[in-house]
C-alpha cells in the first residue's frame, strides 16, 4: 500500500473517530444539535481527502471489490 493510500486510511479513520465521539457527547446531552453541527462541518473540513488521496481509495474500493466479486 502506498503512502497516499494510507494517509487516506489514516484521514477516514480520524474523522470517525472523532464523528462517532461528537455524536455521543450530542446523544449525552453533554453538547447541543447547534454545537454538534458545528463540529461535524470542523472535522469534515479538517479530514477532508485531497484529490490524490480520494483517486488512491477509489482505486483501492475498485480492485478490492474485484477480487470479492
Amino acid at each position: 500500500m502506498d503512502k497516499v493510500l494510507m494517509g487516506a486510511f489514516e484521514k477516514l479513520q480520524k474523522r470517525e473517530h472523532l464523528l462517532r465521539v461528537t455524536r455521543d457527547q450530542m446523544g449525552l446531552g453533554r453538547i447541543t444539535k447547534e454545537e454538534f453541527k458545528a463540529r461535524e462541518a470542523q472535522i469534515l473540513e479538517r479530514y477532508d481527502l485531497t484529490e490524490a488521496e480520494q483517486r488512491a481509495y477509489d482505486l483501492h474500493l475498485r480492485m478490492t471489490r474485484k477480487r470479492r466479486g
